[in-house]
């Protein structure tokens, strides 16, 4: 019997240590995970930083606004303004509903849900903006417009943007909606020298922002993303695409029917002179030079004072409409060779567009001059220095020299009445 024995084969597994301690893997999530920590402590450092800088700021300056001086007639109707910024500020309640819709329509859908900022709404202009290629849409809710506007928080850099966020939360925080809109509409600018909803109701339409139309508040807010280009004055077609667009999307947000924003959309609105609606006459520029030298020219410029005087407005435009007309009629007589107003102000259009009217010389077309005095008080009811402001401001009235001549007779005879003497009386 034979027994034969194999030799056991013994198999030792190697030993696998687990993956997460392979430096393949730990290397690089150390790395990222060391990244991750300073990304969030320099989040954390920015963001307390920006805080500060918002915290910085003093709201008080919100309320703190340039207000155009108000001259008024004798009959308490204005007929001029005095200031560096065309602004009459007032108060919520004397802004049309209308316009506080459009506004909120055109500029800031969600400026009754948000807190200062439209996280969504800077997503959503984000990738707008990537996909086009450049900047097609902004996210700034009307806080972070007033923001920006009052503090000149004007660099594009992120980082200012940051800035205008946190302040925007800020101003949330210390302000209910209806003091924000406001102050919105107070200070923003609507193109053609007109500051705040007041000042550019009565330049554009001649009216106070209250009896404002739906038409016109929509143009209004038409007219703040780019007030100049789209100003009527500048461009009327496309003030009236932009206005139209406003009421599409206060349809589309409720505000207004479907109805209202088809005839809205089809009026057609009366829109004032350029001239007229900056009040720059021969009368309200004597006025002003009194006032500067009253109270200075600070004061005068920014308070916002309402200036009694004794002129009649109505007396002063009978005056320059009468002296116009007058002067028109003899500059149309046959064979009249001098230069004439007509000739003059093409010249001046011309140039004006051009931007060299400080080349043109003075005008030398024929000129006039009316003053119209209280009998009883000797306050002036009417004062024209010339033919047009605009074209020159040497006030005829005031300031040119000339003889005295006849117009001392009155005066004369007068003295002469009190002691006595008649027509007849031989002197």
């Amino acid at each position: 019997m034979s027994v034969s024995f194999s030799p056991r084969r013994r198999y030792v597994d190697e030993y696998e240590p687990p993956w997460y301690t392979k430096p393949a893997f730990y290397v690089p999530a150390a790395i990222v995970g060391a990244l991750l920590i300073a990304l969030v402590i320099y989040c954390v450092i920015l963001l307390t930083d920006l805080s500060r800088e918002a915290d910085a700021f003093d709201l008080k300056q919100l309320e703190q606004m340039e207000s155009a001086s108000v001259i008024v007639d004798r009959n308490d109707k204005i007929f001029g303004q005095i200031y560096v910024e065309n602004r009459d500020t007032i108060p919520y309640d004397q802004l049309p509903r209308d316009l506080v819709n459009a506004v909120v329509a055109i500029e800031d859908s969600k400026f009754y849900q948000h807190k200062g900022y439209d996280f969504f709404g800077i997503v959503r202009a984000a990738l707008a903006n990537f996909t086009a290629g450049h900047v097609t849409q902004g996210a700034s809710t009307v806080t972070q417009q007033l923001a920006r506007n009052t503090y000149s928080l004007k660099e594009r850099t992120f980082r200012r943007k940051l800035v205008e966020i946190f302040l925007a939360r800020r101003i949330e925080e210390r302000l209910g909606k209806q003091k924000i809109m406001e102050l919105y509409l107070n200070r923003i600018y609507f193109g053609g020298g007109l500051y705040g909803a007041e000042a550019a109701a009565r330049g554009y339409f001649g009216r106070p922002a209250h009896e404002m139309t739906l038409t016109e508040c929509a143009t209004l807010a038409g007219l703040i993303k780019s007030p100049n280009r789209l100003s009527p004055w500048t461009d009327k077609e496309a003030s009236r695409e932009s206005r139209n667009v406003v009421l599409g999307r206060m349809r589309e947000l409720g505000f207004i029917t479907r109805e209202k924003a088809a005839t809205a959309q089809g009026e057609e609105v009366v829109i004032g002179s350029r001239q007229s609606a900056q009040g720059q006459t021969y009368a309200v520029e004597y006025i002003r030079q009194q006032v500067i030298a009253a109270v200075g020219w600070d004061r005068a410029m920014n308070e916002g004072f309402r200036i009694r005087t004794t002129i009649d407005s109505d007396l002063q435009k009978v005056a320059e409409d009468s002296l116009k007309a007058n002067l028109d009629r003899i500059e149309q007589v046959p064979d009249y060779k001098h230069e004439t107003y007509e000739s003059y102000a093409t010249r001046f259009r011309t140039a004006k567009k051009a931007g060299t009217t400080s080349q043109l010389p003075a005008p030398e077309y024929l000129q006039g001059a009316v003053i119209a005095l209280d009998n009883q008080t000797g306050g002036i009811l009417a004062l024209v220095g010339g033919r047009d402001f605009e074209h020159n401001q040497f006030d005829r009235a005031l300031q040119s020299r000339r003889p005295a001549g006849t117009a001392m007779t009155p005066f004369v005879f007068a003295a002469a009445f009190e002691k006595g003497l008649f027509p007849g009386t031989v002197v």
